[in-house]
């Protein structure tokens, strides 16, 4: 898929999305610019995201943890 063509893409994905879906529109902007670099880009990316959510999570817990032995 030619460059242009990807831009066509990611710019037509995210026209589809509604105005209550934000959330959704915000994932997919640096995801659609990820996926003009390729899909390995897109890989690491999503690695990379979901590697925060994981540390966040623990971070999380280890509040909560905190909480309950006090």
């Amino acid at each position: 898929m030619a460059a242009d063509e990807e831009s066509r893409f990611t710019d037509l994905v995210a026209s589809e999305f509604s105005a209550d879906q934000h959330g959704a529109r915000t994932l997919w902007t640096p995801l659609g610019h990820q996926f003009e670099d390729g899909p390995e880009a897109v890989r690491e990316y999503l690695e990379a995201q979901r590697q925060q959510l994981v540390d966040h999570v623990k971070k999380l817990l280890g509040q909560v943890g905190e909480r309950i032995d006090d």
